[in-house]
């Protein structure tokens, strides 16, 4: 029968259940988790610094840097040093080894006090260096004697053997008995002839947070983490523009959890911060820290949900002058990074050197971007609905386009394992759009629609969805506005004709000139879709899009039934309801001088 079906497809999803649950608490058993719970706390004394991560398989050969020997196959490397160990070793690597301090300012000293950090030493990792290293004296090739052998600096990535750096050991502490890396630490530096003692962050210096000018405060309770408490400019470089990384570890189908540890790698950890676990205004106190005429630069990794929250929470605070942004784009669309030069979309593997991503940050240039209010206010037959009130960056929809958006929310919430990879998404974006091609939810949308823009009432064409575009890519990728003012001609086909609102009487027919797109103009773009299947032909470039005109305010007048309706990828169902969209201001945003967004 039909429910025994049903009670034997229920008993195998519980039971594949419980035996994912189950080995996933097996592949945790096997070495606890000393993790640092806050990226700012470098001095927590019970991991020494420490941020470990377990790998299960090393993918090329590693060494333990406690006790060398043979190859490991699997162990813990920190997400901040590098420093590599074996299970057996972890706790001794806890207790002797340190890792690279965040903060060097002693707790203790004023604010206003005049006493400075000379500056802050290199911190060498013995062994496990990256492939064709060389050594920065003598320039020969480094860590290829195929075992534990030859130094890196945790903060300028420099490699040096350890004769070439001319050092004794004196009786130095070390992580093994004849330990390198601790003896170089700790040894005086006089005999540092040819290296000097105190590290300049080499290629990253002007975004790094040097520990001599960062001081925590101490915590007022048990186990809570210690805390930021003021940021010192360094001497040089001259112009220090230091970087923010905000980032979410779930983004991306788990990069985010990736971009954020080859951050850690080469900046201040207290630099790189996972907004699952700090919020974006917490993270945006670095900025009321840095010293007068410093302004930060912000990294943000993820897709236009999370730039759309960052850029939220820079306002709210009131940040002046506000920092810029740039995108390290994780999401499906990444509409907004493809604008401002950055990138279709990016991945983990694309920073197995971080060098050209800091690169292209200290040649971008600061550009503005139009942020709209778009605020919702309920029919007053909708008593118990409440109004609402969003930031639009990208663009704000209703109908069709929002449909399919609404319906792919739905499938994330309910199934957010089978969401989490970019091509997935877009092939659940496909499915939905292909399926209202029959059932057409949104038709004669245009009848239940009073559009007013800039004060003229549009005579809108038969419709399915109406679009407010701020920047001009749409849709992941889509230029459906075009990139030229060439005039459009106002048919039913290709544009709308507008009317006087005194006299209600429409216009001839005539030709519609539009200026430039821009997304700091202070104008927006207003266009209207068919149906779903013109959809698909504005993605293919097969047709082009019914522009209805450009503006600064616009209010949508909702008359009956519900529609689907979403701002920035935020998508819900809206009852009858008037639509207003002003000007709220702009944000800095910083456009990459080498243009990646050929993805188009």
């Amino acid at each position: 029968p039909h429910w025994a079906w049903q009670a034997l497809y229920a008993a195998g999803l519980l039971l594949l259940t419980y035996l994912l649950i189950y080995l996933r608490k097996l592949r945790h058993r096997r070495l606890p988790d000393p993790s640092v719970p806050a990226p700012d706390d470098g001095a927590a004394p019970s991991n020494n610094g420490h941020r470990w991560r377990r790998i299960g398989h090393f993918d090329r050969p590693a060494y333990c840097g406690v006790s060398g020997g043979a190859a490991m196959l699997e162990g813990a490397v920190c997400q901040h040093c590098g420093l590599c160990v074996s299970d057996s070793e972890l706790s001794v690597a806890v207790r002797a080894v340190p890792c690279k301090p965040v903060a060097l300012i002693p707790s203790s000293s004023s604010p206003s006090s005049d006493a400075d950090i000379e500056g802050t030493p290199h911190h060498w990792v013995e062994g496990n260096l990256p492939a064709y290293s060389m050594c920065c004296v003598c320039r020969d090739a480094c860590g290829e004697a195929g075992r534990l052998c030859d130094l890196r600096c945790a903060w300028c990535q420099r490699c040096v053997h350890p004769d070439c750096a001319q050092l004794t050991a004196n009786g130095a502490p070390s992580t093994r008995e004849s330990g390198e890396a601790n003896k170089i630490n700790n040894a005086d530096a006089s005999q540092r002839r040819q290296l000097p003692r105190l590290c300049d962050f080499g290629r990253y210096a002007d975004a790094v947070v040097p520990p001599h000018c960062v001081q925590l405060s101490k915590p007022t309770r048990r186990r809570q983490p210690s805390l930021l408490s003021m940021v010192r400019a360094p001497r040089l470089p001259a112009v220090w523009r230091p970087l923010i990384v905000l980032a979410n570890r779930h983004s991306g189908g788990g990069e985010g959890d990736q971009v954020l540890q080859r951050f850690r790698a080469v900046l201040n950890p207290a630099q790189v911060l996972d907004l699952s676990e700090v919020p974006p205004k917490v993270a945006l106190g670095w900025c009321r820290l840095l010293p007068k005429g410093v302004t930060a630069r912000l990294l943000v990794c993820g897709g236009d949900g999370t730039v759309g929250w960052v850029l939220s929470a820079i306002e709210e605070l009131g940040l002046s002058p506000p920092p810029p942004l740039a995108i390290f784009p994780l999401g499906t669309g990444n509409d907004l990074s493809r604008v401002l030069g950055w990138g279709p979309g990016s991945s983990a593997d694309d920073l197995d050197s971080v060098d050209a991503l800091l690169s292209n940050l200290a040649n971008a240039s600061v550009d503005r971007l139009d942020r709209w209010l778009v605020s919702v206010k309920p029919s007053r037959s909708m008593l118990l609905s409440r109004s609402k009130r969003l930031t639009m960056s990208n663009y704000f929809s209703l109908g069709v386009d929002a449909l399919v958006a609404l319906n792919f929310d739905s499938a994330r919430r309910s199934l957010p394992a089978l969401t989490g990879s970019r091509m997935i998404n877009k092939l659940w974006y496909f499915g939905y759009g292909t399926r209202d091609l029959w059932e057409r939810a949104c038709r004669n949308l245009h009848r239940r629609l009073t559009v007013i823009l800039d004060g003229r009432t549009l005579n809108l064409p038969e419709l399915e969805g109406l679009v407010v575009l701020n920047i001009a890519s749409w849709g992941s990728g889509c230029r459906p506005w075009g990139s030229s003012a060439s005039p459009t001609v106002s048919d039913d086909s290709s544009s709308a004709k507008m009317s006087n609102p005194a006299s209600s009487a429409a216009q001839p027919d005539a030709q519609l000139h539009f200026r430039p797109q821009s997304h700091g103009d202070g104008r927006f773009e207003l266009m209207g879709l068919h149906s779903s299947f013109h959809m698909a032909q504005l993605q293919m470039g097969l047709a082009p899009a019914i522009r209805l005109g450009q503006g600064s305010n616009l209010q949508i007048v909702l008359r009956s039934g519900s529609v689907p309706v979403q701002v920035d990828g935020e998508p819900w169902l809206q009852g009858p309801c008037t639509f207003t969209v002003a000007h709220r201001g702009q944000a800095a945003v910083l456009r990459c001088a080498t243009d990646k967004s050929q993805g188009l």
